[in-house]
């Protein structure tokens, strides 16, 4: 497994495959692993580069370092010039779907198209109540260790389409998210949960490329908020996965791979 060091990370990741090329960005609690399925069906015509991000994996990041969404934007940044990347198509999931958003808003130049799966930011006015509830559970994962936090964070109502993959599904997701290091897991919480995150969505009214914003239909905020997304962009549109909760990736990996390499096809 390759890794990147720059200053005090090790931001660790995997790119396999030839062609155009698609960077794929995880959620909270889990890796560059939850993209498997999908990898696949993309390699066929890309060059998939799959991070891991910030407190999340085998990245390692150094006591005192940062866990903020500009912290990831400058590793991805990085990472493309380190593999001479000059843009990508850029799919991104819950927490790696906001890591897209900003870098939409941030470095747009830097993209071919622009996917989110489960994203939104949310409006000034919700944060603070957010960062709140994101403090007590980083404090929980401190206190209590990963196992504990884990079986709350997969019992949450959120996921409870996931229980439709199976035992053995559920039980290899549950041991990725084990392997995460509980320090650096609540300090990603702190600094890129949804109450931390900027909203960064009136910087998207000026992008240019294809946008497509995907949600689970049993997920209905982030359908209304994927409806939001693409009414700020002038090449969004949306689509409702049928029967997927939040972690559309898990319950729906074939429909996901299908939306997404269609995507990648629109000019």
């Amino acid at each position: 497994m390759p890794v990147l060091v720059r200053g005090g990370a090790r931001i660790a990741y995997e790119v396999d495959g030839e062609g155009p090329v698609v960077t794929l960005l995880h959620g909270f609690t889990q890796s560059r692993l939850m993209w498997d399925e999908l990898t696949g069906p993309l390699e066929a015509a890309h060059r998939v580069l799959r991070p891991d991000l910030r407190g999340h994996g085998e990245t390692e990041v150094e006591a005192g370092g940062g866990y903020t969404m500009d912290d990831c934007v400058a590793d991805l940044e990085a990472l493309w010039d380190e593999l001479g990347i000059e843009g990508t198509h850029l799919v991104g999931y819950s927490m790696g779907g906001r890591l897209a958003l900003h870098v939409a808003a941030r470095r747009p130049q830097r993209l071919l198209s622009l996917v989110t799966v489960s994203a939104r930011t949310l409006p000034e006015a919700a944060r603070e109540a957010r960062r709140e509830a994101d403090e007590e559970l980083a404090r929980a994962i401190e206190r209590n260790g990963i196992e504990g936090f884990v079986e709350h964070w997969g019992s949450l109502p959120m996921f409870a389409g996931v229980a439709r993959r199976g035992d053995a599904f559920n039980s290899a997701l549950r041991e990725r998210r084990l392997r995460n290091r509980p320090a650096e897991l609540a300090a990603s919480l702190r600094g890129m949960g949804a109450g931390s995150a900027e909203a960064v969505a009136g910087a998207l009214r000026g992008l240019e490329v294809p946008a497509l914003f995907i949600a689970g239909a049993e997920d209905a905020p982030y359908v209304e908020a994927a409806h939001t997304l693409a009414g700020l962009v002038r090449r969004g549109r949306v689509e409702i996965v049928a029967g997927a909760g939040h972690n559309v990736p898990a319950e729906r990996p074939l429909e996901l791979a299908a939306l997404v390499t269609a995507q990648l096809s629109t000019r």
